[in-house]
């Protein structure tokens, strides 16, 4: 006759539980690895299109010729026209600023540093900043009066509160001798 070992069958339900806590923490770690993953390459995607953008317009003011706005019959002056394809999860996207600054979610289009810098933000990351060269990279939002592209008011930051494909174009201009990046479009966001 054999003897059965109840030590084993009592053995059994402790590793199946134990097995199964197992695989669900494993599971848990997968799930948190892929949005932070999916966080940084939302990122990386922006960084990628703001660092294009950045070499087009550093060779656009070192080769390019400046508009002065300040004329109304004065010649265009060099123009880039930029296509951004980014991210569904992109919070803000801003040249010149920090659009939430104080962290409130309200956007401002107040300039930092007079506008040398990009400031951008994906859902579940933090704010992500790009400085620019101060002599150079000088961004402005642009309005229209009588059929130009002007600085918007006395100067204020551009702001991309959506991702998807998005195309606008930045011109180089001057006002009293000040070279300046101005970027064709309005953002509806008022100072």
């Amino acid at each position: 006759m054999r003897k059965i070992n109840s030590d084993a069958t009592e053995m059994i339900p402790v590793r199946l539980i134990v097995s199964i806590a197992i695989v669900a923490a494993i599971a848990f770690m997968v799930v948190i690895a892929s949005s932070n993953l999916r966080v940084l390459l939302a990122e990386q995607q922006v960084e990628k299109e703001c660092r294009s953008l950045e070499s087009s317009l550093c060779t656009m003011l070192s080769s390019g010729a400046a508009r002065d706005i300040d004329e109304t019959g004065a010649a265009e002056g060099t123009k880039r026209i930029q296509t951004f394809s980014l991210p569904d999860s992109l919070v803000y996207l801003c040249f010149g600023g920090d659009p939430d600054f104080s962290g409130t979610g309200v956007f401002q289009p107040d300039l930092i540093e007079d506008g040398t810098v990009i400031v951008y933000k994906v859902e579940g990351g933090s704010n992500k900043v790009m400085w620019l060269p101060k002599e150079t990279c000088k961004f402005r939002e642009g309005t229209i009066v009588d059929n130009k592209w002007v600085i918007a008011g006395t100067g204020q930051s551009y702001i991309i509160h959506s991702g998807g494909k998005i195309t606008l174009v930045f011109e180089c201009v001057q006002k009293s001798h000040q070279v300046y990046i101005l970027i064709h479009g309005n953002d509806g966001i008022s100072p």
